[in-house]
């Protein structure tokens, strides 16, 4: 294991969001460390280390340069300074208690960034640890794990915005925005991260599923009318349930969402295949429950009717079972 010092980020979950960000803080100087599935077998990063390409360049991390625990408890003991949840959510009811048996033992310097799809993820890593050091990462970058050790950057819409929901002093997370930066990704710190998170939430929720039950790119379901039609009757679902929930997003209405969707985000991911289409090739729960699932949940209790998010929820639900 390579030796560790205060600088060292610790990255749960190896998929592409953690393969990419872990070349980041590599390529900015820092020491990375995985925890992996528990696995007899090694996995790939230990063998060929992280290979990334793609839209942003392509960096190389040897596998000499990576630590490894198989288990959350392992990190007890490790000098850290960020913890970065990488994982599917659909994972976090075993990370979650893990994390908050370990955290008592943590330095008061460490942050928790959660780097996922969906809403509301926050909420228990919140509730079990310290709120005010648990952050959330908004990511509308497009990658694909070619192979396990190999991910690639596909689509680039925006800078990754890092912030607290919890808390109003970013400072903390500069120096790990600045590494990721550094790295490759453009990634800042966002004093308006619930409204990121809603953009995040409306983004996925128009196009994962849809791209997934259609197998096609995103571009193609601008082109088709139907497509279309739905993308427009989710966004406005979820605009009656978050006003009606009082959270805040960066747009007035549906319709100026759905004007900067079609002109500013669309585009630049238009080659991108769904992630949950991904999931379904591989015979992986999807995280729907998390987008259009967290939605439907969100605006029963408000009295907000939501028929095209449960149709996509739905739909999804059927796939996996296939």
């Amino acid at each position: 294991m390579p030796e560790q010092n205060d600088k060292t980020t610790v990255i749960i979950g190896a998929g592409a969001v953690g393969l990419a960000l872990g070349s980041c803080l590599h390529a900015a100087g820092r020491s990375v460390h995985f925890v992996l599935r528990d696995s007899p077998a090694p996995h790939t990063i230990e063998r060929f280390g992280i290979r990334r390409t793609g839209l942003l360049g392509e960096q190389r991390v040897p596998a000499s340069a990576l630590g490894v625990s198989r288990s959350i408890a392992d990190l007890d003991g490790l000098a850290m300074d960020s913890i970065l949840v990488c994982t599917k959510s659909t994972a976090n009811e075993d990370i979650v208690p893990a994390l908050a048996a370990l955290w008592p033992k943590l330095s008061e310097n460490v942050q928790l960034v959660v780097c996922q799809n969906g809403w509301g993820n926050l909420d228990a890593f919140a509730a079990a640890l310290d709120p005010e050091r648990v952050a959330c990462a908004s990511i509308l970058t497009g990658f694909r794990r070619n192979e396990e050790y190999r991910v690639e950057i596909t689509v680039h819409a925006r800078s990754i915005q890092i912030g607290y929901l919890h808390s109003t002093d970013h400072r903390a997370l500069e120096p790990l925005c600045q590494a990721i930066d550094q790295g490759g990704i453009p990634c800042e710190t966002s004093e308006t991260i619930g409204a990121d998170l809603a953009a995040k939430l409306l983004y996925n929720c128009l196009l994962n599923p849809l791209g997934a039950l259609a197998r096609v790119p995103y571009g193609k379901l601008a082109e088709e009318d139907s497509a279309r039609k739905i993308m427009e009757a989710t966004a406005r679902e979820i605009f009656e349930v978050l006003t009606a929930a009082g959270i805040a997003t960066h747009w007035p209405n549906a319709e100026s969402y759905l004007a900067s969707f079609y002109r500013d985000l669309l585009p630049p991911t238009a080659e991108h295949e769904s992630s949950m289409l991904q999931d379904l090739e591989a015979g992986r729960r999807t995280e729907i429950d998390a987008l259009c699932g967290a939605v439907v949940k969100l605006g029963r209790p408000l009295g907000v009717a939501t028929p095209v998010n449960i149709a996509l929820r739905d739909l999804i639900r059927a796939a996996e079972r296939r």
